[in-house]
């Protein structure tokens, strides 16, 4: 009778299908990252030819405090493109803790690919956990577990800063606008407080 193999024993030739996917994951990552500053540049473009347009047109400054909607924009871009890494790297290092994925083999491979960025693929690859040279016996599962929640923490407190900083800086420009249109001190004291609230944090 034919001898089973343990049920935690990797088989042979694993590796080519889990390299194989990672590759394929990665590369549609890249490619979704890619569409998605693409149609902020075209956003981007927009408003602020459309912004200029109105305002030469209707000879007014006021319609160029439609460029207050690029601060919302590069925030939402921001936060939709940690999350595409965050979904990435989570895929990842779940491939790595239960396939036996060797992260060093798929970024000497992927690294190879020349029709890749490889200032996105670098910096994608800088947020994985290094692959220790060891079987799934030998459990580096709790650590890529502890260092996954520390990244994931991380992102989190990252997402909340992208977050308020855009919404403080967005008020703060609005209220900046009316307080010139209006000739309020008091909604310029505002804006610029909110301003100088968003900006230390960043010169520090």
């Amino acid at each position: 009778m034919q001898e089973k193999s343990p049920p935690n024993e990797p088989k042979q030739g694993t590796d080519k299908p889990v390299l194989l996917e990672t590759i394929d994951v990665t590369l549609r990552t890249i490619e979704e990252r890619a569409r998605l500053y693409r149609n902020l540049v075209v956003a981007v473009s927009a408003v602020s030819v459309l912004s200029v347009l109105f305002a030469v047109f209707f000879r007014q400054w006021l319609p160029l405090a439609g460029l207050i909607i690029l601060v919302p924009l590069t925030g939402a871009y921001l936060i939709l493109d940690s999350r595409l890494l965050h979904l990435w790297r989570a895929g990842i290092v779940e491939m790595q803790r239960l396939r036996g994925l060797d992260v060093t083999a798929f970024s000497k491979t992927i690294s190879g690919f020349r029709h890749v960025p490889p200032n996105s693929l670098d910096a994608m690859i800088s947020t994985l956990p290094a692959s220790p040279e060891l079987t799934r016996q030998q459990v580096p599962r709790k650590e890529l577990g502890v260092v996954n929640d520390e990244f994931e923490a991380l992102e989190r407190k990252n997402a909340w800063r992208i977050l308020l900083g855009t919404g403080f800086m967005t008020l703060a420009l609005i209220c900046l606008v009316s307080g010139a249109y209006f000739g309020s001190v008091t909604l310029l004291l505002i804006g610029g407080s909110l301003a100088i609230l968003v900006v230390a944090p960043w010169r520090r």
